[in-house]
């Protein structure tokens, strides 16, 4: 296996120098020779993980966002599969297919993903993190163009509330009745 791995090698430094030098569709070549090789060491070894986001994040980079989706469902499975849904590679991509099939109008699908997200992102960065907080404002957005304005509300008070915002759903303007039970209780 040890010229195997030297090509697989040789393949990635091209693969990451051509990325670099922002050619995209000539990484996503090269980390596609790259994958057959990878696949030979399996599912589970490193060089077969980095392939997979390799060929993904050079299909992204080229906005190519349907061809994109495919590779993003798969790397969320590989790394369910052998890292554990709660993982940092698991929070980003399920929160930019969420996102991607918005995009794409497949409401059902993108609620889905979102769903997933913000429950990896939460366990992964905690409830204030700014990544979780970046979820709950996108789920938000598309619960607005559902026209489900109360639980899109919802979920930007738990974004303001997690920044340490004081924004109150319940609050409402004082009527009589009310300033009288205060005068009351003074």
């Amino acid at each position: 296996m040890g010229q195997l791995s030297d090509e697989w090698y040789t393949l990635s430094m091209s693969a990451e120098r051509a990325f670099s030098r922002d050619g995209y569709a000539r990484a996503e070549e090269i980390w596609m020779e790259a994958l057959p090789l990878a696949e030979q060491f399996g599912e589970t070894d490193e060089r077969y993980t980095k392939s997979v986001l390799g060929v993904t994040r050079s299909i992204l980079m080229q906005k190519r966002d349907k061809d994109a989706m495919p590779w993003l469902k798969y790397t969320i499975e590989l790394f369910k599969t052998h890292h554990g849904i709660y993982n940092e590679t698991i929070a980003r991509i399920s929160h930019k297919l969420a996102n991607i099939y918005r995009v794409q109008k497949m409401p059902i699908e993108s609620e889905e993903m979102f769903k997933l997200a913000l429950d990896v992102n939460t366990k992964t960065y905690g409830a204030a993190d700014e990544f979780t907080i970046e979820v709950l404002g996108d789920y938000a957005d598309l619960l607005t163009e559902l026209h489900r304005e109360d639980e899109a509300q919802h979920m930007l008070y738990c974004a303001t509330a997690s920044l340490g915002g004081s924004w109150n759903k319940d609050l409402r303007k004082p009527t009589a009745e009310y300033d009288l039970q205060q005068e009351e209780q003074s």
